[in-house]
């Protein structure tokens, strides 16, 4: 059923037990006993390529997974078939992280945020919830696709637009709102441990896809601001990880191809449909067989202009330079 906005917006402050109130989702997953992994990713087989084997063992130990998608990964065509079956090929590579087939069940919630999302969990089982916003695929070049206004998360990021528009309801999202929805989230779902991409201002993300250096850097900047506890998180690296030697052992390595070759046999750009067969598709095979999560060395530099408008002007400027960018109006 679908979780009315006034649920997220009218309660403040604490409830009756003392419970300080983050999000709706409180109401809606309890915490697990054995703690919670929140990630943030791009695009739908993200998580899968590169931060798995982390999420499959956190599970095997006991620890829920909510996972979070910012793009419909749609690659351009918008609302589309291909779109929904990458949703499809996301949930069943799920139910074989968790050993387990079976309905699934969608609910559309509002955070507090002011930011509308679709959660889906398998029917009866509380440990995986994944969200999807289907904000537009960015594309390889990080400048949008026409068809779906020219819009992308990196120009987001960077100034170059002050809001994107959902690929399925037109929703307007800003980038305010994107970083209060990744601090909710930790916050709401009480994480122990959040993944996401490796933010663009870090080594090791020159090469990766700018929709996953966006993503970090939205993750990155609540941490950054003392909202999100640093010990926490890790961040992924991406394509570049092609580069590392392999380093994934045997077996978590099988599993890892299990999950991802069923997700795959949903996407028919990536043209393979079991793990195997996946390890010789162009890359994927270099990204399947490596994984790492370094700490991210940030160049930070404080901003502070009386100005509104000179602030506007340079931040994107520095950002794009690869500054981590804190800004204020007197120091």
């Amino acid at each position: 059923g679908e979780i009315p906005a006034v649920v997220a917006r009218d309660v403040s402050g604490t409830e009756p037990e003392g419970t300080v109130f983050a999000s709706p989702l409180q109401f809606i997953e309890p915490p697990c006993p054995a703690g919670t992994v929140v990630s943030f990713w791009a695009h739908y087989d993200d998580d899968l390529i590169f931060a798995n084997p982390p999420l499959q063992q956190a599970f095997d130990a006991g620890q829920c997974l909510r996972t979070f998608f910012f793009t419909g990964s749609d690659a351009g065509e918008g609302d589309s078939a291909y779109a929904a079956n990458r949703e499809v090929g996301i949930r069943a590579a799920y139910d074989v992280v968790r050993g387990a087939s079976g309905p699934w069940v969608d609910r559309t919630v509002t955070l507090r945020s002011g930011v509308t999302v679709t959660l889906t969990r398998p029917e009866g089982d509380g440990r995986i919830s994944l969200l999807f916003l289907r904000l537009p695929d960015g594309g390889l070049h990080g400048d949008g696709f026409a068809k779906t206004g020219g819009e992308s998360l990196p120009m987001l990021v960077f100034g170059d637009i002050a809001a994107m528009h959902t690929v399925d309801t037109g929703q307007e999202v800003t980038l305010d709102e994107l970083q209060s929805t990744v601090a909710e989230l930790v916050g709401g779902y009480r994480a122990g441990r959040v993944l996401a991409h490796l933010p663009g201002f870090a080594d090791g993300s020159g090469g990766d896809h700018p929709d996953h250096r966006a993503v970090g850097r939205i993750v990155a900047d609540p941490v950054d601001a003392g909202l999100i506890d640093p010990g926490i998180v890790q961040y992924a690296m991406g394509y570049p990880v092609a580069r590392l030697p392999r380093n994934i052992d045997p077996e978590p390595l099988r599993r890892k191809l299990e999950v991802f070759g069923v997700y795959a046999s949903h996407d028919p750009v990536i043209r393979c449909t079991d793990g195997h067969s996946c390890l010789k598709v162009n890359r994927f095979g270099d990204w399947l067989q490596r994984e790492t999560m370094p700490q991210p060395v940030t160049r930070t530099v404080l901003l502070v202009d009386d100005s509104e408008f000179f602030r506007s002007m340079l931040a994107p400027l520095l950002r794009a330079s690869g500054y981590r960018v804190l800004v204020a109006d007197s120091a």
